[in-house]
């Protein structure tokens, strides 16, 4: 963002988004450019499932006393809702909700803040931690590494990091959140900014969707990110959020000051578009794309990529095509390769398995078998399949079976489904009711197998069964259901892996539909799509909207199940 003054100012997630984003914003060549308007990325994160999330722990936090709600004015100006935040701090508010921090001028920052929660051990002044809500989980059983802190939790009723619990087996999951972590560091240096930051560690809290719900702290200042380093042994070093946010965030920052620059002769930009993830949703991408070649690594191969570092050290040695990678000569590449990737587990395979996926493309080729000869499907006289939906709080709220009758030529779609918002009590009637109809059909006179495709059912179904324990009925069937599992449920999925590589995965939807021919009713199949169907289904407008979606899921489901069993035909068909 440029000010009057022409001064830059980024935002929270600018560090850890694209830095063509930053650049294409800046590049006045582009000023006009027929884009949608920029989204808000912390308004696309909520659509994206936690929005109501979002409002559950706001609606939580403002019961509390001494909170300051800011959402009555959200519709400000920046400037407004900024001085409106300035006071609350001023006024030692406990907790400040929907906080619009003052611009870091000199420090090029701007952004807004869930949750502002005040330091009692902060003496003379009122001090703030930075908060985020987040729609997903933030903790994982792991214990910390050696010489870490232990990961702190404090309740929503208590939500002050002073009245934090230790949770010694669990860990934050550093590896897929850290992205989290850099934008409260991003928010914890605007505090320091303005004077609000605490005297003691620097810290940030998130709420994530986990169990207990609370405020997970995160030593922002402890290193714990793997990232690249030319200076260290290894080729890698542990980082702290702050070292991680402050090196992307200047990054970003002279990225932005060139941008500015790119209408002159002999300017040339810092960076060059590599196709990610984000590009998709990307009010830029129609600016991208035409810079890249059609076959650039990063635009055909999307399963398993490559992360922008490796993309950008395979250019820089003269590979930057599926053509190119797939005449490579890897041995021979690999030596000046390896030393710059070295913040990649594994790098060496990962850069094999994707110079075999563009051989696979340059072939014409999506699914390759491993060796020849028929493939072992175990059979039975009533074959099942199972597919499971999830909501977006991640309750199974669907239990949909195919009976697949293989001695009279019949099926039949057999679901169970709740069109309401579930609790665990809620949650684990339907999963019984389910169970209980699948053991009269296993314990009954004919042999019977369940197909699923992964382990993503039978693991839910041992997670009911732990939760709910063997005692009372509900518990004896999810119990059952968890041990017969080892017994007469197959996974297609480790079938599948054994024989076959595809270039784009190994996923339902690729292998059935370029395997087994088969095609999904819906245009956009896919569970997240299914999650948004589902809120539909229980919250929508109207009954004629809630019951398209309903039907709109069903199908969905049926077909998952329909797609498993054209699947297994299409395995015990090969030779």
């Amino acid at each position: 963002m440029r000010l009057a003054d022409g001064g830059i100012v980024l935002g929270p997630y600018a560090a850890t988004s694209c830095p063509v984003k930053t650049q294409n914003a800046h590049d006045p060549r582009l000023v006009g450019v027929p884009a949608p308007p920029p989204a808000d990325e912390a308004l696309r994160e909520l659509f994206a499932g936690g929005e109501q999330w979002q409002r559950d722990v706001d609606d939580l936090l403002a019961a509390l006393p001494g909170v300051v709600d800011l959402r009555p004015v959200a519709s400000e100006p920046a400037a407004v809702r900024a001085g409106r935040t300035v006071e609350a701090m001023a006024s030692g508010a406990d907790l400040v909700l929907a906080a619009q921090l003052p611009l870091d001028v000199e420090g090029h920052r701007y952004g807004r803040c869930d949750v502002l929660v005040r330091d009692p051990d902060t003496a003379g002044r009122h001090a703030y931690h930075p908060v985020l809500v987040k729609g997903h989980r933030v903790r994982e059983r792991r214990a910390p590494a050696p010489g870490l802190s232990l990961l702190h939790v404090s309740g929503t009723d208590a939500p002050s990091r002073a009245a934090a619990v230790a949770h010694p087996e669990e860990s934050f999951r550093t590896i897929r959140r850290e992205r989290d972590a850099v934008q409260l560091a991003h928010l914890y240096r605007m505090l320091q900014a303005c004077g609000r930051a605490p005297d003691g560690p620097p810290r940030g809290g998130l709420v994530g969707t986990d169990d207990p719900v609370g405020i997970t702290w995160l030593e922002l200042a402890e290193p714990v990110f793997r990232t690249f380093s030319r200076t260290a042994p290894g080729g890698w070093r542990l980082r702290s959020a702050l070292e991680r946010h402050d090196h992307e965030h200047q990054f970003r920052v002279s990225v932005a000051r060139r941008a500015e620059q790119l209408d002159q002769p002999d300017v040339t930009p810092m960076v060059h578009p590599i196709k990610v993830s984000e590009c998709d949703r990307c009010q830029w991408w129609r600016a991208c794309e035409p810079q890249l070649d059609a076959e650039d690594i990063s635009v055909r191969i999307a399963k398993a990529p490559l992360d922008v570092r490796e993309i950008s050290v395979l250019r820089s040695l003269g590979v930057a095509t599926t053509t190119e990678l797939a005449r490579a000569d890897l041995d021979a590449l690999l030596p000046r390769y390896l030393p710059e990737v070295a913040h990649r587990h594994g790098a060496e395979q990962r850069i094999r398995r994707v110079q075999r996926r563009a051989q696979l493309i340059s072939d014409g080729v999506v699914l390759e078998r491993l060796e020849a000869g028929p493939v072992d499907v175990p059979a039975a006289e009533l074959e099942i399949d199972l597919d499971i939906e999830t909501s977006a709080d991640d309750r199974v709220y669907l239990w949909g079976f195919l009976v697949n009758d293989m001695v009279a030529g019949t099926s039949e779609f057999r679901s169970f489904v709740s069109w309401h918002d579930l609790d665990d009590a809620g949650e684990v009637a339907l999963a019984a009711e389910a169970m209980d109809w699948l053991r009269g059909l296993v314990e009954g006179p004919r042999p019977v197998r369940v197909y699923h495709y992964s382990d993503y059912e039978t693991v839910r179904i041992g997670q009911l069964a732990e939760r709910t324990g063997a005692d009372g009925a509900a518990g004896a069937l999810l119990t059952w259901a968890r041990d017969e599992g080892v017994r007469s449920f197959v996974d297609l999925f480790a079938t599948v892996r054994d024989h076959l590589f595809g270039v784009n995965g190994l996923g339902l939807k690729v292998v059935a539909s370029e395997g087994a021919g088969f095609s999904w009713r819906d245009d956009d199949p896919g569970g997240l799509n299914s999650q948004r169907w589902f809120a539909e289904a229980v919250h929508g407008p109207t009954d004629e909207v809630r019951a398209q979606a309903r039907q709109r899921v069903l199908q969905y489901n049926e077909d998952d199940v329909l797609a498993t069993a054209a699947l297994r035909r299409w395995l015990r068909s090969l030779d």
